[in-house]
């Protein structure tokens, strides 16, 4: 008895590992469905307040050049070419695109390597 228990709570480690580290076809495919999905059910206006902070912005950036952030180049003022990312992706789901090209210009690329991901991989599952 003890060791059917032992098993499955090894087994389920793994998934579990497998899952966080998009370290298998299945997770990728689950893992970035999910996020489109969590996404398209959350309100963008849900997502407009939000309280969390760019950790790249507000913490490692600014701790990378001790508070004397570059003015120019890819980092200009201790910007983070991500920042806004989330609330883009969302506004595109929902259809607004304008709205989403005002948070993150680059929100269309990630879109298009998140469905490219999820369809190269999702054939990869049906051909084991």
């Amino acid at each position: 008895m003890g060791r059917q228990i032992k098993k499955k709570l090894k087994a389920l480690k793994n998934i579990f590992f497998d899952i966080i580290s998009f370290g298998s076809p299945q997770a990728r495919v689950f893992n970035l469905t999910s996020i489109l999905l969590i996404l398209r059910v959350i309100p963008t206006s849900g997502l407009s307040y939000s309280p969390f902070k760019c950790i790249f912005k507000h913490f490692l950036l600014p701790l990378i050049y001790r508070g004397n952030c570059p003015t120019t180049g890819l980092f200009a003022n201790c910007e983070c070419p991500a920042c806004g990312l989330t609330r883009a992706m969302s506004r595109l789901i929902h259809g607004d695109l304008t709205g989403a090209l005002a948070f993150n210009k680059l929100v269309i690329l990630v879109f298009i390597v998140m469905i490219t991901l999820i369809i190269i991989n999702a054939i990869k599952i049906i051909k084991e």
